[in-house]
């Protein structure tokens, strides 16, 4: 009888988007041949069958002070994973997004241990940190990247490249029936309903949501049949998130997960910049993305950044589509100010719904040159 090689990949994935599609992928790959996987990720990626070396996503953070809080979480987990490589090198390490952790990896593992390297999602080094690409020049084997200029810059750079489209145009479609959704829910059937999405960590929450409530607080009055939900991300303790409200009489509803078919079924969406800000966009609904980080972040960034726009809407539009409410301007009543004209001015409603669906249009016209499992699978077999 023939002896079928069981194939070892490892997937490293910091944050929780890098987690579900790093978890998409494994699940892609199933009857596809023998695998056993391993890596660092979170809930996603455990259910799908990766035994978990470290669950980081539970700890995801941005920002220099951020990452200074978690240092020794994020050290230990990069101790952890470099022993393992060591005693168990795989056919394939596939490193996902979380470039401050993973680039590092990937200087250690192809210097030191010589390993076969593919990085899904590119860092963003179009917007700032430029001096990343010398690094994935000497350690990747080869880039997936997710949207349709980072192969061109790959390519003159004289990067392996592979185009494998954006994972979140098969997973995110409009919500064509709202009603049935909301009800699906448990949401109001007829209310104006406010989503707010303050983001998947805790640092995230702690700077976005207050000015989330307060701007929902100020629109009341505007609006006194408004009210709001709020899907709370698996990285994220309900209890947590409920704490910024302590007004019980307030129509507040709070949604374990269900991101998208709450966003959907929304009239309107405040969204903290990131993977959630693309996926409202793709949705076709009025938003307005908001951020803050820290001072000291936000001082490193206002030098290094190559880019007009934090939404990745606006930058794949180069303009302006999504309001963009940063740091000292991301207070509650620029927030309700934005929020209120998108909720009342049905011509402002139909911009921006025409605008992000000759975004999505664009983004979907780009046709991948493979997809990410089938690409996998070449890279094994080279």
């Amino acid at each position: 009888m023939r002896r079928v090689h069981v194939k070892h990949i490892v997937l490293i994935a910091g944050e929780e988007s890098g987690d579900a599609h790093a978890a998409a992928l494994v699940r892609a790959l199933s009857g596809k041949g023998e695998f056993t996987f391993t890596g660092i990720g979170g809930k996603h990626m455990q259910e799908a069958g990766v035994t978990l070396l470290s669950d980081l996503a539970r700890h995801g953070v941005t920002g220099l002070t951020e990452v200074l809080r978690h240092a020794r979480t994020i050290h230990k987990a990069f101790r952890s994973v470099q022993k393992w490589l060591r005693e168990n090198p795989p056919d394939l390490l596939i490193l996902v997004d979380y470039p401050g952790f993973n680039l590092r990896l990937a200087r250690f593992a192809k210097h030191t241990l010589g390993l076969r390297i593919l990085y899904y999602i590119s860092p963003q080094i179009w917007a700032w940190k430029a001096g990343r690409l010398k690094t994935i020049q000497a350690c990747v084997d080869h880039m997936a990247v997710i949207l349709p200029f980072e192969k061109t810059l790959y390519e003159s750079a004289g990067v392996p490249v592979t185009y494998v489209g954006h994972p979140l145009l098969e997973k995110v479609t409009p919500c064509d029936t709202p009603e049935a959704t909301r009800q699906s829910l448990g949401l109001p059937l007829n209310a104006p309903l406010l989503a707010l999405l303050p983001g998947s960590r805790i640092q995230e929450v702690e700077r976005h949501l207050p000015v989330m409530r307060d701007a929902f607080l100020r629109l009341r009055k505007r609006f006194p049949d408004l009210e709001a939900v709020i899907p709370i991300a698996r990285t994220l303790e309900r209890s947590f998130v409920e704490a910024f409200f302590t007004d019980a009489t307030l129509p507040v509803h709070f949604i374990n997960g269900e991101a998208l078919a709450v966003a959907g079924c929304s009239d309107a969406i405040a969204v903290a910049s990131g993977t959630a800000s693309l996926e409202c966009a793709l949705l076709q609904k009025p938003m307005c993305i908001i951020y803050k980080v820290s001072l000291l972040t936000s001082m490193v960034a206002a030098k290094v950044m190559r880019v007009k726009y934090l939404g990745l809407c606006n930058l794949l539009e180069g303009g302006m589509i999504v309001p963009e409410l940063l740091q000292y301007d991301c207070n509650a009543p620029a927030l309700a100010e934005v929020l209120g004209t998108l909720l009342k001015d049905q011509s402002a409603r139909a911009r921006m719904v025409q605008r992000l669906t000759r975004m999505r249009e664009r983004l979907t016209t780009d046709k991948a040159d493979k997809g990410l499992p089938e690409l996998v699978l070449e890279l094994l077999e080279a």
